[in-house]
C-alpha cells in the first residue's frame, strides 16, 4: 500500500496519456466521434496533474467539482459509442476519485499537538547541520509549518502566502519556521527562493514527525524520492507563544487543503499577539 501511494501520480499520469491516445486511435478508426467522450476524464485528470506540476494553477479544494463534473458528463456521452467506452470513461472516473479521497487523504495522528499544552520536544536539524531540538522555538512566539518538500506545489503555494504575510508577522514579533523531511540541499533552495528571515530546518529521517505523529506512509511520489524515504509529513501548522505554549494547531487531512495565512494572523490577535 506504501509503495502504491508512492507511485499513484506517476502511474496514473502514464495511464491517462496512454487512455487519451487509445481512445483518439479508436475515433479515428470507427470514424465514431462520440468515442472522444471516454477521454473527458482522463483529460480532465492530466491537465490537473499538468496544472499542479508547472504550478501555474494551484486549486486548494476538499472536493474536485470540476473534475467531477467533467468525468460525470464523458461517462454518460460515452454510453453512444458503446460499452468499451463507458468502461475507459469510468476508469478514469474512478482514477480522479482515488486521486482525490484515497491518494490525497492524510494520517490521522493519534497524537495530536494540544492547544494550551507546551509544544512537545522532537529533534531537528539545521541548514548547517547541527542537531538540535524545539526547545530552539520556544523563545518567541513561532508559526512552526511542517511541508513535504519543494515538490510539493500546495506546499509551495502556502510557504508563499505566509512569506508574502512576513511582515505582518514581524510587526507581531512573531518569527516563521519551515520544517521538511527533504534533503538539506533542497531546503537550502527553498530557502533561496524566499529570500526573507524565515528559519528552516530538517526533519532528518521523520524523527520529528515520529514523535507528533504525522508521518505521511508513501507520501512522496517516487519521482521525487532519489535519496530519501518513500514517506513524508503530514502538513502541519502550530502556533505558539513566547513560553512554547502551543497557541493553535493543525493536522491537514487531505494535502489539498491548508489553513489561509490570514487564519494564523487572527489567532494571534486573539491571543493579544498584535502589532508592536
Amino acid at each position: 500500500m506504501r509503495f502504491l501511494k508512492a507511485v499513484y501520480g506517476e502511474a496514473t499520469a502514464t495511464l491517462a496519456l496512454l487512455m487519451i491516445a487509445l481512445v483518439i486511435v479508436r475515433t479515428i478508426a470507427e470514424s465514431q466521434p462520440w468515442w472522444l467522450a471516454a477521454a473527458l476524464p482522463w483529460v480532465a485528470y492530466a491537465l490537473y496533474l499538468a496544472l499542479l506540476m508547472t504550478r501555474l494553477v494551484v486549486v486548494r479544494r476538499r472536493h474536485p467539482w470540476v473534475q467531477l463534473s467533467v468525468a460525470l458528463v464523458g461517462v454518460a456521452a460515452a454510453i453512444v459509442a458503446g460499452p468499451f467506452a463507458v468502461l475507459v470513461a469510468v476508469l478514469g472516473l474512478a482514477v480522479i476519485l482515488g486521486y482525490n479521497y484515497w491518494y490525497s487523504v492524510q494520517h490521522v495522528t493519534a497524537r495530536p499537538v494540544r492547544v494550551d499544552e507546551p509544544l512537545p520536544l522532537f529533534p531537528l536539524t539545521t541548514m548547517d547541520g547541527d542537531v538540535v531540538d524545539s526547545s530552539v522555538l520556544t523563545h518567541q512566539p513561532h508559526v512552526i509549518m511542517f511541508i513535504r518538500g519543494n515538490w510539493c506545489p500546495f506546499c509551495m503555494a502556502q510557504v508563499s502566502q505566509i512569506a508574502a504575510q512576513y511582515r505582518e508577522l514581524d510587526k507581531r514579533g512573531v518569527a516563521v519556521a519551515i520544517i521538511s523531511p527533504q534533503k538539506p540541499e533542497d531546503t537550502v533552495e527553498l530557502a533561496k527562493r524566499f529570500d526573507i528571515p524565515m528559519t528552516y530546518y530538517i526533519d532528518e529521517d521523520g524523527g520529528a514527525a515520529a514523535v507528533l505523529d504525522i508521518v505521511q506512509s508513501g507520501g512522496t511520489p517516487v519521482m521525487f524520492s532519489a535519496g530519501t524515504d518513500l514517506d513524508t509529513v503530514v502538513p502541519t501548522v502550530i502556533i505558539t507563544d513566547h513560553t512554547g505554549m502551543v497557541l493553535w494547531a493543525e493536522h491537514t487531512d487531505n494535502h489539498r487543503v491548508r489553513p489561509e495565512p490570514t487564519t494564523f494572523l487572527d489567532v494571534l490577535d486573539q491571543h493579544g499577539i498584535r502589532s508592536r
